[in-house]
């Protein structure tokens, strides 16, 4: 890949990243519009709904399926037949890399043993899952993603859009507590004074927040301290989420993430469409559709754009830039969202909520620049230990040939004796 072709590639992922920022703000004010309110306060029914949207990124997949299945129906039936695998090296080969191709040549030959003894020598948790794997591993964590969804889009019902955001990033903090009670992460002193600083400023956002109330604002928050803790709730699932996939399969490059997303979106509108006779017979959330046709397109608009649109530039984003300047790009979201609730509702900010959304960016930030220090490291151990055992991959092969260097002259004395 050329330099230009590069800068390229990273300034789309940047527009990318710039995009889901703007949309995901823009969801929120969305979702806050038809919340707040009351008159259809549904937050189950509409991440339902957002959720169900990720089941349309199975769609690309099962038309190469179809296709693949058609055209190898095509070539049976001309009567070339494809031979099948001989072991389970070839089916390790073929998950992995693909086929290695067999030449008659002896050299080839050679070159094609050894690279299924490099293959064999992967470790199987960095072997990419497959789609059988990666279908499992959306079963076990879709209820705990829609939970997270959930709980933010409930929030928005009941405090700011702003307060929601800054609380919601608190999920870097849970992933590191929790991760560090499951040894998944590393504690440190830098980390230590970053969570100190995010709780600080949640306690200093939440004052703000309660000291509010309807009579001060018109468009002030109905139950802002509810909704900072189901804000809170949101960041916690979401931390134990994300701790949970890494336990279960250590790197989350060996997963199809758009695929990954399609079977979770496809689970929850398979298994939780019960929980609505549960809700409206409880009296938790009463099932009703929208009346009013202007909350149906918003509710489809935020499903689409806001939920399938947005996630899928997410994932472009990640694959073009790299993980960690997306999720320090994300932090625009708290800044974006602030200057709405300013600008757009006209709500007034005292200095300590200013204070607080500060201490928590800061410490979103310290959070990901610690953890930068410490990936940046293990890759370069790993980098020493490859180039470590290529060496001497290399200097075992020189010895090999050497010694067989010295004894093809004297099996050759030997022969011409007898």
């Amino acid at each position: 890949m050329s330099a230009a072709t590069g800068v390229t590639r990273y300034t789309v992922g940047i527009l990318a990243l710039l995009s889901v920022v703007c949309i995901w703000v823009s969801s929120s004010f969305l979702m806050n519009n038809i919340f707040a309110d009351q008159k259809y306060n549904k937050p189950f029914f509409v991440t339902y709904i957002n959720t169900a949207s990720f089941s349309l990124y199975l769609l690309g997949p099962l038309f190469r399926h179809c296709r693949k299945h058609a055209t190898s129906l095509s070539t049976s039936g001309t009567g070339i037949a494809t031979p099948p695998h001989s072991s389970g090296k070839s089916d390790v080969s073929a998950r992995s890399y693909g086929s290695v191709d067999t030449e008659t040549s002896s050299s080839a030959s050679t070159l094609s043993d050894t690279h299924l003894e490099q293959q064999q020598s992967i470790h199987p948790d960095d072997l990419p899952l497959t789609h059988r794997e990666i279908a499992k591993l959306s079963f076990a964590f879709c209820i705990l993603w829609f939970a997270a969804n959930w709980a933010t889009n409930a929030s928005l019902a009941y405090t700011t859009v702003a307060s929601s955001t800054i609380l919601a990033s608190m999920s870097g903090f849970f992933t590191l507590a929790i991760g560090a009670f499951l040894k998944t992460e590393t504690f440190s002193s830098v980390k230590l004074v970053a969570v100190c600083m995010s709780v600080i400023g949640v306690a200093l956002v939440s004052e703000s927040d309660r000291g509010e109330g309807p009579h001060l604002e018109p468009t002030a928050p109905k139950a802002p301290l509810f909704g900072d803790f189901l804000a809170l709730m949101s960041a916690m699932f979401y931390g134990c989420y994300t701790v949970l996939l890494k336990v279960r399969i250590q790197n989350e490059s060996r997963v199809n993430m758009s695929l990954f997303f399609g079977f979770v979106g496809l689970f929850n509108l398979v298994l939780l469409w019960p929980f609505f006779g549960v809700l409206h017979w409880t009296g938790i959330e009463p099932f009703e559709l929208p009346r009013d046709a202007k909350v149906m397109w918003m509710i489809g608009v935020n499903a689409i754009v806001g939920t399938f649109v947005s996630d899928y530039l997410w994932l472009l984003s990640m694959l073009m830039t790299s993980p960690l300047v997306v999720t320090l790009g994300l932090s625009l979201t708290i800044p974006l969202a602030l200057l709405g609730d300013v600008v757009g509702y006209g709500r007034i900010l005292g200095f300590g909520y200013w204070i607080g959304a500060a201490l928590v960016l800061a410490g979103f930030f310290g959070v990901n620049g610690a953890a930068l220090s410490e990936r940046n490291e293990e890759d370069r151990q790993e980098e020493v230990a490859i180039q470590s055992a290529a060496a001497n991959a290399t200097a075992a092969v020189a010895a090999t040939a050497l010694v067989a260097e010295e004894r093809e002259p004297l099996l050759q004395r030997t022969a011409s004796r007898s």
